[in-house]
This record gives C-alpha cells, sequence and structure tokens, in this order.
C-alpha cells in the first residue's frame, strides 16, 4: 500500500492536539438549531479527507446520541471527548430539487453568501417556490455539482436558464447513516483515493447501464469529462452535459459527476 506524502504530511501536522476547537480546527463548520448540520466542510481538511459533507447532520458523537442537539450543546460534548478528533456519525440530508423555469426562463430565488449558499428570497408562487425551495434553505449541489462559492453558484444556475434546474438542497428538516472517525483520516489520503476509485467505477458501471447501447453518447460524454478534469471549468461543463444526456433516463448520470 502506499500514500501520498505530501497529503499525508499536511493531515498530521494540522491535526490539532485536543479537541477544544472542534470543529473548526478540525475543517467544518455546524449549524441549525437542533438538530445540527454541517454546512460547509474545507477542502484538504480532515474533516474532509475522512469523507464528512456539508448537508449532513450531525446523530452521534462517540457512539452518543445527539440527533436533536444544537450545534453548542454538540460541541460542548464533542469538546469533552478523550478520543482526537471523536468520532462522527452522520447522515445526509441534501434532497434533490427539480426547478422547471418560468416563461421568461427564470427560478425565481435568490443566494447570498459563501460556504454555505444560503437562499436569501424566494416566493412561494415562484417557480423554485412551487418545487419547494424556501428563504433561508441552503444550496449545497447545483445540477449535481457540489458548490461552495456563490460565484460558481450563480454561473451553474444562469447556464441552466430556460432549462429545468436540480439543486441539492439543505432544508434542515430526514435521510442514510454512516459512521466516520475523522482520526481515521490521518493515514487517509490512501483511503480518500480508494473511495474515489470504487466511486469511478460505479460511475463507469451506471455509465455502461444506461449508455450502453448508444456508443456515441458515451464517448461525448467521457470527452466532455476529459476536457474538464483538463480545464476545470466548472461553467463549461454546466452548459454542455444537458446537450449530451438529454433524456430523462440519460440525466440520472448527472448526480454521479463530481
Amino acid at each position: 500500500m502506499s500514500f501520498d506524502l505530501n497529503i499525508l504530511a499536511k493531515v498530521v501536522l494540522s491535526m490539532p492536539s485536543s479537541n477544544q476547537g472542534w470543529p473548526e480546527e478540525f475543517g467544518f463548520l455546524l449549524g441549525g438549531n437542533g438538530p445540527s448540520y454541517i454546512l460547509s466542510v474545507e477542502e484538504g481538511s480532515s474533516a474532509h479527507l475522512a469523507g464528512l459533507q456539508a448537508g449532513d447532520q450531525v446523530l452521534e458523537i462517540e457512539g452518543h446520541n445527539v440527533s436533536t442537539l444544537g450545534p453548542q450543546a454538540v460541541v460542548a460534548i464533542a469538546q469533552t471527548q478523550k478520543n482526537i478528533p471523536p468520532s462522527i456519525g452522520v447522515v445526509s440530508r441534501i434532497q434533490q430539487m427539480d426547478i422547471i423555469p418560468g416563461p421568461d426562463g427564470r427560478f425565481g430565488f435568490t443566494i447570498v453568501g459563501d460556504c454555505p449558499l444560503l437562499v436569501e428570497d424566494c416566493s412561494p408562487c415562484s417557480p423554485a417556490g412551487r418545487a419547494g425551495l424556501k428563504a433561508g434553505d441552503y444550496v449545497m449541489e447545483v445540477n449535481g455539482i457540489p458548490v461552495r462559492q456563490h460565484e460558481t453558484a450563480a454561473a451553474l444556475i444562469k447556464a441552466s436558464q430556460g432549462r429545468t434546474l436540480r439543486l441539492g438542497v439543505l432544508c434542515l428538516g430526514p435521510w442514510q447513516k454512516h459512521s466516520i472517525s475523522i482520526e481515521d483520516s490521518q493515514v487517509g489520503g490512501e483511503g480518500a483515493r480508494l473511495d474515489r476509485k470504487h466511486k469511478a467505477l460505479e460511475f463507469n458501471r451506471r455509465v455502461e447501464q444506461i449508455l450502453g447501447d448508444e456508443p456515441e453518447v458515451k464517448e461525448k460524454l467521457f470527452t466532455a469529462l476529459k476536457q474538464y478534469a483538463a480545464e476545470k471549468r466548472v461553467e463549461w461543463l454546466a452548459s454542455v452535459l444537458p446537450d449530451i444526456l438529454n433524456t430523462e433516463e440519460h440525466r440520472q448520470l448527472i448526480s454521479n459527476i463530481r
């Protein structure tokens, strides 16, 4: 087994010596009024490498049920634990919403902030409101792509004008449990890469399942993904995917693209 020494050194050197700075010093932020939710995760942090994601609800700390507690109480419990960092049980609460644009091609909501992105305004009578979006919700994904920055999210939303927009939203209120110890991320670079490899294999399996009889579509998809991997232009990828994956069945693949 081999390790990326740069990633491993970064995680080990940045690992705090106590839990007094939990959760910020481990790379994530909590929000909500009870239950508690992870609102953002810093890329490259021990929390990120361990698999915590924005939109997760905190269910357990070291086996203690905290599923109904607000952030202040959860932090107090975590900071008193002996293990550094404490193990944490979470469940994703991200809900997918499909928003059909209005006659003007718009969706009828505004977002503000970065990490996380807050829905500032959304009329119940707007296309977004009719789909279930509310002011105070958090936008975590746009068309299957995780978003942290307002500029990126706004560009992806603009690229979808006139088409159905899919948002991954944290509405603060049920979804599949996984328990994680951030301690594992001290040697977590390899684990993260294995997880990415597993996801890649699963994605390829889904592609074969959905596009197995459409080699031209499959070739266009992989060409676009290779170009994105080289150039990292999120807005461009968001604009070309709906043209390549242009049926309802095809678009099941978009949620698998990260």
